[in-house]
């Protein structure tokens, strides 16, 4: 530019940018996590309105909000299939009470597994081959009767 002397100086940054780039990167990191829109907003100190406002004007941001709910969620699809596949340990209880091991003491664990969430899981796989069939065949005459008025029925 004609009429300047020294080197071009940097943007100024004002108190207002900073904090918002802060906030868009606490919220994407806690999305990431959670997946949740909502808390992820009041963790960042936004509201929810203003985080969609980001969404709409930068796709840059869109992008990675989409990418951070597919990390969740691959959290999340891991998980299922861990307590699924691996199950988890509950305490044996009996009549309300913890059961312990007669000869140490502890208290005593059993794994579960659950058929729920393995069933779910092949159904999002293998829809094709686990989904919900309904075979509904109908045999015999139908007869049906069409008037231009519905109370001549």
């Amino acid at each position: 530019m004609a009429g300047r002397k020294g080197p071009a100086k940097a943007e100024k940054r004002t108190s207002r940018t900073r904090p918002t780039r802060d906030a868009r990167e606490v919220f994407l990191e806690h999305l990431r996590k959670t997946s949740n829109v909502s808390e992820s907003a009041r963790v960042a100190v936004v509201g929810r309105t203003t985080v969609h406002e980001w969404r709409d004007q930068d796709p840059a941001f869109a992008a990675a909000w989409d990418d951070a709910i597919d990390e969740a969620t691959d959290a999340l699809e891991a998980e299922a299939r861990r307590r699924a596949v691996d199950g988890h340990e509950e305490y044996v209880i009996s009549m309300g009470q913890i059961v312990r091991d007669p000869e140490t003491g502890k208290p005593l664990k059993q794994k579960k597994y659950s058929d729920a969430l393995t069933t779910l899981l092949l159904k999002a796989h293998r829809p094709e081959k686990f989904r919900e069939r309904y075979d509904v065949q109908q045999t015999g005459n139908i007869t049906m009767n069409i008037t231009s008025d519905d109370d001549a029925l």
